[in-house]
């Protein structure tokens, strides 16, 4: 469900929507008045929008360049094909230059792509190479400590993945009685969770890698495997022969991370982009987005990020 702060957002869009509309409207007659006094607002041109001159946005449009921290072998959330970049993650990076820019502009000429891990997508922020971070970064009390984080623009969870020729496992229940196996990597969060959300009745086999669940699972020794929804999505867009099923057991939330501000030099930004992804949730962009991506593997249909 969208929060206050979210639906707060949309209020804003919407009354801004109709006093632009109203002052197209307006027939332009000319009357004597004063001259109006300056405002600290950017000169709008036909494709950009106005922001603040004190505004973070608005040193990004002067500067010409956003920085966006992405993931190069992430797919079909992030993955890069010489200077391209691919995926839900760097759709939603582009959806963000397209508020500063305009939707007129293309937002590749405004990025400026920053390769990141699981070990860097957080010091690219905070020593200042990166504007922005989509790379998986779950969002969090201990992590908002640290760096900034927007609302969620992907809600996701542990599941399981079966052979596609399985219609056995469909729930948890299936697999809860213990008469199915799952594998799961040893020491992984993944194994103290099932645990507890069949009641110890799953029959796990714990391997020490992935890739040797998936060898189990190839083989016959283990009927499903069982980790985050991603990892296994991304096991799916490289072999077809398998589906991901189950809905989600546990609940991860990705956030766009942003540099906590400084002196003032952030202030409203993370307002800002909450209320990018506000609008491309609103004209659905987003839910364009995620069947494009990801639908197509997890075979979920979703209208919002929290789904």
């Amino acid at each position: 469900m969208i929060g206050r702060s979210a639906r707060s957002r949309a209020a804003v869009l919407i009354i801004a929507a109709f006093t632009f509309t109203g002052c197209f409207l307006q027939q332009a007659t000319p009357s004597p008045s004063p001259t109006p006094t300056p405002t600290l607002t950017a000169a709008p041109t036909t494709t950009r929008p106005r922001f603040e001159l004190s505004t973070y946005e608005y040193a990004l449009q002067t500067k010409g360049k956003i920085r966006s921290a992405v993931r190069d072998d992430a797919a079909p959330m992030s993955s890069r094909s010489g200077a391209t970049y691919q995926g839900l993650e760097p759709d939603i990076a582009r959806e963000i230059a397209r508020a500063i820019w305009g939707p007129n502009d293309d937002p590749e000429t405004h990025i400026e792509w920053v390769s990141v891990d699981a070990s860097t997508r957080v010091s690219a922020l905070t020593s200042n190479q990166a504007d922005i971070t989509l790379a998986g970064l779950v969002i969090t009390d201990d992590q908002k400590k640290v760096i900034d984080l927007s609302d969620t623009y992907l809600k996701t969870g542990q599941r399981l993945l079966v052979k596609k020729t399985n219609d056995q496992i469909k729930d948890l229940s299936d697999v809860a009685s213990g008469e199915q196996t799952v594998c799961a990597v040893r020491g992984s969060t993944a194994v103290d969770n099932i645990r507890k959300i069949t009641n110890n009745g799953a029959k796990i086999l714990l391997l020490d890698t992935l890739e040797f669940c998936q060898q189990a699972l190839a083989s016959g020794a283990a009927d499903a495997i069982t980790a985050d929804e991603l990892v296994l999505v991304a096991i799916v867009a490289k072999d077809p022969s398998m589906k991901v099923v189950v809905k989600p057991f546990t609940d991860d939330r990705l956030g766009i991370g942003i540099k906590k501000t400084a002196a003032g030099d952030r202030t409203g930004f993370l307002d800002f982009v909450n209320t990018a992804l506000l609008k491309i949730v609103a004209d659905r962009t987003w839910a364009k987005i995620y069947t494009q991506r990801l639908g197509s593997l997890t075979g979920d249909t979703k209208q919002i990020p929290t789904d």
